[in-house]
């Protein structure tokens, strides 16, 4: 049973089949005297207490995402990145992703704040580029959102570094267990 007055099914125009927040296609209501139409995972996301949503990263975003994954504290634990990106590089990155790629801005109190996405081997990753979200539990509610979007695609999987201790405990506390380690790569998998 829905708790909130705008999830109950009789508020809801199930004719809509664009999710407003993350522009995926799917179970998507429109919310009755509002003025989004969110999917069921995104809905869910929306009625919690943080002020955390998501949005597919566009062209817009790549510059700052570029400032993100040029940081050392956040490249250090990429698997597939060793140092800064180039302009060049980023964008080829992005105009090259495969239709099974999905990557997310995470919004906190209104400002972008970090990323979240599933590729097209159904690998998870998250990384917060504000560290002021950091801690508040924004990557939790993210993550969960991914999982709960993307649950058709189980079992999903992630690689953490053997010392981001942090990202560790976010993933188990998420529902993913750890099945193996590979040089100095911890391997985790989401299977509800």
């Amino acid at each position: 049973m829905l708790e909130h007055t705008y999830l109950r099914p009789d508020r809801v125009d199930s004719s809509v089949t664009t999710c407003d927040d993350c522009g995926l296609p799917g179970a998507v209501g429109s919310v009755s005297g509002g003025d989004r139409s969110l999917c069921d995972p995104c809905a869910e996301l929306a009625a919690t207490d943080l002020p955390v949503r998501v949005s597919p990263v566009g062209r817009g975003d790549l510059e700052l995402l570029l400032a993100w994954r040029s940081n050392s504290d956040i490249y250090r634990h990429f698997r597939q990145q060793s140092g800064p990106l180039d302009w060049d590089e980023h964008v080829r990155w992005f105009e090259s992703r495969p239709p099974e790629r999905h990557d997310f801005l995470v919004h906190y109190s209104g400002r972008r704040v970090g990323v979240v996405s599933v590729d097209e081997m159904d690998e998870v990753g998250i990384y917060l580029g504000d560290p002021s979200a950091r801690g508040q539990g924004v990557a939790a509610a993210a993550l969960n959102w991914l999982c709960t979007r993307f649950k058709e695609r189980a079992p999903l999987f992630a690689e953490i570094h053997e010392n981001n201790d942090a990202s560790s405990r976010l993933f188990e506390r998420c529902g993913f267990g750890r099945t193996g380690r590979e040089n100095g790569w911890l391997q985790y998998a989401y299977d509800p």
